[in-house]
């Protein structure tokens, strides 16, 4: 063999050798190929158990945040706050898991401890799922609006033994109520929703209650306007002759519910002028922080209307401001007469008579009560509205006046006369006038109530009572939860 074809042959010997590795190659590849694939599904695995668990984790927070709502509830509804039993523990399927809910009161009774704790299957198989909340409650008392201040929706007249006047071309659109009875002559009109009187309604001339003239009150006597008549002494037309017991369309009473049955038992709500002589702001004994009324709010320091009579509307502009010691507003009295607006806020108290005549015009923004030791007037086209125009847009909830007048000597302690417009609510410790095409826009409560000469009167909800407006209250039980008590995990 010669060198040459020897040297051919050791090299086609060495290649043939290879085979081996490439298939130790191969071998490896598909060990490491199997691997990888099995990691991958094994992650995959752990990340799906992983988002299980959240998601059971997340579903039993919220169904322990569900319980601890379950012991408020439970607590704001019990029919006595103060009992230590009054938020028993229970336990409740919900949601595939389970609730449970609980409080306890402090051995002083003043401060609750509610709890709710929720409870799911762990879906990896281990330990249930278990989280709780909790949050204290603190127990008071405050006072609390009465049923009786339902009597702010109506035209009220508190006399029961008088005889309340509707007369020439007077038009009424408020419930009226009426303790004693009520005498209502010449064209006089009621269309209100409700009329209640506790007395007798006599009815002279064209006076009535609905209507069948399309033209005065767009009703007839298949469709009526007043909704329901409740007159306990019975109704009758003219003076003399026996009252009918239900009034009837025959007498001229139009109304879809008639009967004879007494009103519900609303009262005049009490006022305490003393108290709100001392304590209102501004007020005779609470000076305005920043600015000044013009001639102030008394002369002497004791309620007796030394501070005679107020111009609220005069020829110059004024502000009296009172803050309390966070800087914050709590009343407030302002004019400018240039722009025609009285700006108000709380409760302010003149101790005196408060009188707008001569064409006076405001438009007020705010809500506040204003009380007169004395008599309030308005007369000469004197205008005092919630809004520009002093029309039906007005409202209640967003600008409102309530004034009261603490006269008990004058015969009308308030008296609105030749085409006056005001907008609010009205409280009279005396009698209360209106006539001569005054337009009265809101409630009215006094010991009697004398509507005459083209009055209009017209029904607006006052929503929420302002502080000072006189109200009956109840001592209520108050829940408040306490903050930064609040706990979760």
């Amino acid at each position: 063999m010669t060198p040459r074809i020897a040297l051919l042959t050791r090299i086609r010997r060495r290649l043939a050798s290879q085979d081996g590795i490439a298939l130790v190659a191969g071998l490896g590849l598909s060990v490491v190929l199997g691997i990888a694939g099995t990691s991958a599904v094994a992650y995959t695995t752990a990340n799906q158990r992983s988002a299980n668990y959240a998601k059971a984790e997340r579903a039993t927070q919220a169904l322990a945040e569900a319980g601890l709502h379950y012991a408020l509830s439970t607590l704001y509804n019990a029919g006595d706050p103060t009992m230590p039993g009054a938020v028993p523990s229970r336990t409740v399927n919900v949601g595939g898991g389970e609730v449970t809910y609980s409080g306890t009161l402090s051995e002083d009774g003043t401060t609750w401890t509610l709890a709710g704790v929720g409870r799911m299957p762990n879906p990896t198989g281990a330990a249930t799922i278990v989280r709780s909340t909790r949050v204290r409650a603190s127990v008071g008392t405050a006072a609390a609006g009465g049923a009786n201040n339902a009597v702010w929706n109506y035209v009220y007249s508190d006399d029961p033994n008088g005889c309340m006047s509707l007369a020439n071309s007077v038009y009424v659109n408020v419930p009226l109520y009426v303790r004693g009875s009520l005498c209502m002559q010449n064209s006089a009109r009621f269309i209100g929703y409700s009329l209640q009187v506790g007395g007798t309604l006599q009815m002279l001339n064209s006076s009535g209650v609905g209507s069948t003239d399309q033209a005065a009150s767009s009703v007839d006597s298949s469709n009526p306007q007043v909704h329901e008549v409740h007159v306990g002494g019975g109704c009758r037309r003219g003076t003399s002759g026996s009252f009918s017991k239900p009034c009837g369309e025959t007498l001229g009473v139009y109304a879809e519910v008639d009967d004879d049955s007494l009103p519900t038992g609303l009262t005049k709500p009490p006022v305490d002028l003393a108290y709100w002589y001392a304590n209102s702001q501004p007020g005779p004994l609470n000076a305005c922080t920043t600015g000044s009324f013009p001639g102030g709010f008394d002369n002497d320091g004791v309620m007796n209307r030394s501070r005679g009579t107020v111009n609220l509307l005069p020829s110059t502009a004024y502000d009296c401001t009172v803050r309390n010691a966070q800087g914050a507003i709590v009343g407030r009295i302002a004019w400018n007469p240039t722009t025609k607006i009285l700006t108000i806020a709380g409760t302010i108290f003149f101790d005196g008579d408060i009188e707008l005549t001569n064409s006076a015009q405001a438009v007020y923004e705010g809500r506040a009560t204003i009380y007169a030791a004395g008599r309030i007037t308005m007369r000469n086209s004197s205008q005092l509205c919630g809004i520009a125009g002093c029309g039906a847009a007005w409202n209640a909830t967003q600008n409102l006046l309530a004034f009261v007048a603490g006269s008990s000597t004058d015969t009308y302690g308030v008296d609105l006369e030749q085409s006056s417009i005001l907008q609010g609510a009205v409280y009279a410790v005396n009698d209360y006038r209106e006539g001569n095409a005054v337009r009265m826009w809101g409630p009215i409560i006094a010991r009697q109530v004398h509507l005459m000469n083209s009055a209009e009167n017209h029904y607006v909800p006052l929503g929420t009572l302002l502080p000072g407006m006189p109200q009956s209250t109840n001592e209520a039980i108050t829940i408040t939860t306490e903050q930064g008590s609040w706990y979760s995990g």
